[in-house]
């Protein structure tokens, strides 16, 4: 292994507090990348990291050894970065990390498209719902319902997601219709498990947005177990409108208390800036901003039918 090697392995493993994640990201063992590290510090001559068997810390040479080497490893992507403009033809692996429900509702059935179309590019697709540093985990694309944080990242809207609340036809026959906020209270809801706990609804009050504790009977964390029980005619959910665009089409689920809608949240594509111009980040930016635009326009086509 090169020094350059070594060197983006121990920044590695002080980005993400450890050996067992960095080999995690790097596929590689926390034995394996102990050693390359271990081989670093005895090719320097000095000790970088303090070890225990909990805890892992720069020493102040390698404090020091770290802000350089980051420094260094930024300019060798731009010049990556810079050298990809020549390529015209967008090739390689690329890393995308998406929420739950887009990856199934959304890119799941897209994504075979966008191979087709660049045969020399390769998707690895990350799905969980949590927050991330793209940059520290080697991800190109993040899409998230948030704008970027990092100004560091550039961030591209791609639409506006609407959020509504839904019910089958036979439950809304057995158990009316509610036609207020109070009245859900007599409903059996369907609820979304975060990692934090059921997911509180978001509904517009009369003072503004609010959030509403759903009398849930089922929490889930998959949004396709809570549109297969809201057709199934447990009870009311909340959900975005295209993860329910099918079942709304076919009649299969109703939108309810619509006059209570939140306002609309953005999908956002998020990406480091020197990603920008390498081909297979830029093609891909630009297949979500196609995809997402056909999906709103199919919604607000069914919309006017019904």
């Amino acid at each position: 292994m090169d020094a350059f090697s070594e060197i983006a392995v121990f920044t590695r493993v002080v980005d993400l507090g450890g050996f067992t994640r960095a080999a995690e990201q790097l596929r590689l063992t926390p034995s394996g990348v102990s050693r390359i590290v271990s081989r670093l510090e005895a090719r320097l001559g000095v000790r970088l990291l303090n070890r225990t068997t909990r805890s892992l810390s720069l020493t102040d040479e390698g404090a020091a050894y770290y802000e350089r080497c980051t420094r260094i490893l930024a300019e060798l992507e731009d010049a990556n970065a810079t050298l990809a403009r020549a390529s015209v033809t967008p090739r390689g692996r690329l890393r995308v990390d998406a929420p739950v429900a887009i990856s199934e509702f959304v890119l799941g059935a897209a994504l075979p498209r966008f191979l087709e179309r660049y045969p020399e590019v390769s998707i690895d697709l990350t799905v969980r719902d949590q927050l991330i540093d793209p940059t520290a985990e080697g991800v190109d694309v993040v899409i998230r319902l948030a704008a970027a944080r990092d100004s560091e990242l550039i961030s591209r809207n791609l639409s506006r997601a609407r959020s509504i609340l839904v019910a089958s036809p036979a439950y809304l026959a057995a158990h009316g219709r509610p036609r207020t906020l109070a009245s859900l209270r007599e409903h059996t809801c369907i609820a979304y498990l975060s990692s934090t706990g059921p997911l509180p609804w978001r509904l517009k009050g009369n003072a503004g947005e609010m959030s509403y504790v759903a009398n849930a009977r089922l929490v889930a964390g998959s949004g396709n177990v809570l549109t297969r029980a809201a057709v199934a005619g447990l009870g009311i959910a909340q959900t975005f409108e295209y993860h329910v665009a099918a079942e709304l089409s076919r009649g299969e689920l109703e939108i309810i208390l619509e006059e209570y809608e939140p306002e609309p949240r953005t999908v956002h594509a998020l990406f480091a800036r020197q990603k920008s111009a390498v081909p297979k980040v830029r093609v891909f930016i630009d297949f979500l901003v196609e995809l997402f635009a056909s999906t709103t326009a199919e919604l607000s086509g069914r919309k006017k039918r019904r």
